[in-house]
Parts: structure tokens; sequence; C-alpha cells
């Protein structure tokens, strides 16, 4: 309770200075809206209905998009935490990928996937996949000993001893990538709809930007930190679940 007050209040604080800047220091509406103006926007898009179909296209992206990329991320961060080999064929090529600027990738997927729904995806996925593959690398590297060795007096499959052993005790540390793969989701996703979608978050801001409509744009901002932030207060939610 005194975290959501405390949080509360940190909002406050940040609208209250906004509301004065803009007012002592005359701020063009164009530039920078007064609070209320972007208020009045976010519940027109309420109101009549323009924001719903928008967040659930980028909510389903995100949940759909950092779902696979996790899944690609631990299978392949374990197939190089167990072979020396694999590890020493990809990862010039993985560090290469993760290096390359992601805005700079975006165009060429579009160019190869067109304006559709598989381009904002592999966008995501390319953004997701690394820290959960990193995630897993470090959590499976840091299996205790004594566990490791009783994996296998136990006479545990290959298969048991992963989901049983090692998935368990890399658990904290896929939980810490998670939480760094959830927000690289949401960049992703509005990312691709900045570039190809005709509808989402990013596509809002968009409209926004084009329409010289500033406190829509505003509005759509803080719609998407919104968005960010349940993301990742919901890995924050399984962690302290898992700690109980």
């Amino acid at each position: 309770m005194s975290r959501l007050l405390r949080t509360l209040g940190y909002a406050v604080v940040i609208v209250g200075l906004w509301s004065l800047y803009v007012r002592l220091a005359d701020v063009p509406a164009y530039l920078l809206p007064a609070p209320e103006e972007v208020l009045g926007a976010l519940a027109g898009l309420v109101g009549d209905g323009t924001l719903w179909p928008h967040l659930l296209y980028t909510a389903r992206n995100i949940v759909l998009g950092f779902a696979g990329g996790s899944l690609i991320g631990i299978a392949l961060g374990w197939a190089l935490w167990s072979s020396r080999l694999l590890r020493e064929l990809l990862n010039p090529y993985l560090v290469l990928l993760q290096a390359a600027p992601k805005i700079a990738v975006a165009p060429l997927l579009v160019l190869w996937f067109g304006l559709s729904l598989t381009s904002q995806y592999v966008l995501i996925l390319l953004l997701v996949f690394f820290p959960m593959m990193a995630a897993t690398m470090l959590g499976l590297r840091d299996v205790p000993a004594d566990v490791a060795t009783l994996g296998r007096l136990l006479n545990l499959s290959r298969a048991q001893y992963l989901f049983k052993i090692q998935i368990p005790a890399a658990t904290p540390a896929l939980l810490a990538g998670a939480k760094i793969a959830v927000i690289d989701a949401m960049t992703g996703a509005f990312l691709a709809e900045y570039l190809s979608a005709q509808r989402g978050l990013g596509y809002l801001m968009i409209l926004g930007n084009t329409s010289n409509d500033t406190p829509l744009l505003i509005a759509a901002v803080l719609v998407t930190v919104l968005v960010g932030l349940t993301g990742f207060g919901l890995v924050s939610l399984v962690e302290r679940l898992r700690r109980i």
C-alpha cells in the first residue's frame, strides 16, 4: 500500500510540475499541451472506443512476441550452454545480430516480409530472444554443484534433469532476463507499428504526430508507458510469488 501511495505521489508531483511549467513558461500547446488537454484527449479515446482496438492489437503482439522470443531464447540458450562447438560456431553471429541497430533492421524486415504481422513479429522476436538466451546460459551455469551431482545420482534422463533440476535452478536468472525482454517486446511492437501497421498504439502516435494533434500523441505515449509498466509489473509479481 505504501509503495502504491508513493507511486501516486510521484505522479502527482510530475503532473504538477508539468502544469506549472506550461503556464509559467507560456509553452505553445502544439509543443507541450497542459495535462488537462492530454487527459481530455485520453478520455476522448476511451469514450468513443477508439483506444481499445489499438490497445488490444499492441498487447496481443507484445504477448505473442514475448512468448515466442522467450521460447526461442531459452531453447537456444540451453543448446549453446550444452555444446561448446555450437557456442563457438554461433556466438559471433549472435553477437553481430544483437549489435545491429534494430531501427536499421526494421525496414529490411518490411522489405522482406511486407507490411504484415510477420515482419512485426520477427522484429519483436529479434529483440526478445537475446536477453532470454543470455539469462538461460547464466542461470544454467550457476546451477549449484551439489544439485547437479544429486541429479546424476538419481539417474535422471536428460529431459528430467533439464525440467526438474536445471530450469528451477535457473528461474531467478530467467525472471531477471524476462524483465528486460518484456520491455524489449514492447519496444519492438511499437517500432513495428511505426513502420508497417495501420493499428496499434504506435499507429496512434503517428496519427497524432502527422495531424499535429499533440494531446493525442502524448496520450498515446502515456498509454504506452502504462503498458510497459504493466508487463514489467507482471514479471515482478511472478518473481515475488516464487519467493513466498
